[in-house]
């Protein structure tokens, strides 16, 4: 087991133990697996991580911490590049697992409902936690010219079996809104920190692409 798998398993444990859950090992079992696939190139064990170690950071702005551990844990626990449902997928596998593990029905419902939002980040969540949760998510958009030119690579990889010109297209499709928005994130919190930094990521790799921005 990879040192960073065997840490994912020690927060697993806690939080288990915090929530007065069940200790779901084979929940856990199944959630290091799906991370582990070999297709995942940025959206692995490292990306959990990072995840949680943000939500760490602001746990304690959190309403709900519960709600966006578990979206954490399973809000990419689906991910095939080729597929549009993936969010979709990954909150149905949430909803299947967490009542056995010991969450109320009303607390699926919100969690399922955060998991489902990733698939469109700009249009929020229902309430701060949401907010929080998306934009930390989205938040490798602000990361240093290193880290975002290291996860494009990771996308890219994700997206191998896509010919490069249709790759590019598609990430221009993306990008080119993206990086001309006003802003990028739904937080202030983040907005004023590395808002200016994100735009600038995209549009620096939408030029790379050969996007080509209006004068």
């Amino acid at each position: 087991m990879s040192d960073l798998a065997s840490a994912l398993r020690t927060r697993w444990a806690a939080q288990m133990k915090r929530l007065g859950w069940a200790d779901g090992q084979a929940a856990i079992d199944g959630i290091i697996l799906a991370y582990s696939e070999p297709h995942r190139r940025y959206h692995g064990l490292s990306h959990l991580a990072y995840i949680f170690t943000a939500l760490d950071r602001h746990e304690a702005s959190l309403t709900e911490p519960a709600r966006c551990w578990m979206a954490a844990w399973y809000h990419d626990i689906i991910y095939n590049p080729r597929a549009k449902d993936n969010e979709a997928q990954s909150a149905d596998r949430a909803v299947a697992e967490l009542p056995g593990l010991g969450a109320d029905t009303a607390l699926v419902d919100r969690i399922a409902g955060l998991i489902r939002a990733t698939a469109n980040h700009q249009s929020g969540g229902s309430d701060f936690d949401d907010a929080l949760f998306l934009d930390i998510d989205f938040s490798i958009l602000g990361a240093p010219d290193a880290i975002y030119d290291a996860y494009t690579r990771g996308i890219r990889e994700e997206y191998s079996w896509a010919p490069g010109l249709l790759y590019r297209q598609g990430r221009r499709a993306f990008l080119k809104p993206a990086q001309a928005a006003a802003r990028t994130f739904l937080t202030d919190l983040f907005e004023d920190r590395i808002g200016e930094q994100a735009r600038a990521n995209m549009r620096r790799e939408f030029l790379a692409l050969g996007g080509k921005l209006r004068c």
